[in-house]
């Protein structure tokens, strides 16, 4: 066999083998994949549980990078050196993230606050009405001032899911639920709600409404959260029965009227 013989052998055995190694086998096998994932994808979130939708979210993610490397990349034909780029640009992906998320998770961090999210609480609050200046038309109603101003937050019923919730993280207290009450008391309820969130150590998107309401009329709205609780949940609120201002302790969480956000 002559060496052009040769050579022309070699070629078309090289490119057989380029070509193997780069066919799948079937494109509509992948599509019939990439529609089952969109279905598990709008799916997931529906049931609602934190939980489902981030294994869905995340699971979903893998698979795709998966069928992306496997079957459109072709590293195992490719020179080592593009192995390396992609390991070292998901490691720099991965140090990013490391880096800033501890930040970008929260609504305020060293030196710096999330303007959207507090943005998104100023244009609630100022459709529910002005914030300043003491309430004085009329007879106070405790629980009509709930449900226009905190509710905007945490809902008309106090449950945390007023028309703004949806943009905060952490979530608005849920003055409904038990376990909010474990670490609250009327003291703490008070304070926040006249003094701001920033003045029990949470978070400062939660404003102060001392100024808006009289000694009676913030006592009057604290009866109101109260209530809300399920029966037997506020632990000695008898005797808590009254004071302004006073401090609930470092395990206080965030709870108020328009409080932005829930951190137990």
């Amino acid at each position: 066999m002559t060496e052009e013989a040769v050579h022309v052998s070699e070629s078309a055995h090289d490119e057989a083998t380029h070509e193997a190694a780069h066919a799948h086998p079937s494109y509509v096998k992948i599509w019939a994949v990439l529609l089952v994932l969109l279905a598990i994808s709008v799916a997931g979130p529906m049931l609602e549980i934190p939980v489902v939708t981030l294994i869905t979210a995340f699971g979903i993610a893998i698979v795709k990078a998966y069928l992306v490397v496997r079957y459109f990349m072709h590293l195992s034909v490719e020179p080592k050196i593009v192995g390396y780029l992609l390991a070292s640009m998901l490691a720099f992906v991965a140090l990013f993230y490391a880096g800033v998320a501890p930040d970008v998770q929260l609504h305020e961090g060293d030196q710096w606050v999330n303007v959207a999210a507090q943005e998104h609480v100023e244009r609630a609050l100022a459709a529910a009405g002005p914030a300043t200046g003491a309430v004085e038309s009329g007879p106070f109603d405790a629980a009509q001032e709930f449900a226009t101003t905190c509710g905007v937050c945490h809902g008309a019923g106090g449950a945390g899911d007023g028309p703004a919730a949806a943009a905060l993280d952490p979530h608005p207290a849920n003055f409904t639920d038990a376990a909010f009450w474990t670490t609250r008391d009327r003291a703490h309820i008070t304070r926040v709600v006249d003094e701001g969130g920033a003045a029990v150590g949470r978070s400062a998107l939660m404003p102060s409404f001392g100024s808006r309401y009289d000694d009676e009329q913030l006592a009057a709205l604290v009866d109101h959260v109260m209530g809300l609780a399920p029966e037997g949940a506020v632990q000695g609120e008898a005797e808590a029965d009254g004071g302004i201002g006073a401090d609930a302790g470092p395990e206080a969480g965030d709870a108020g009227p328009p409080a932005p956000s829930e951190e137990p």
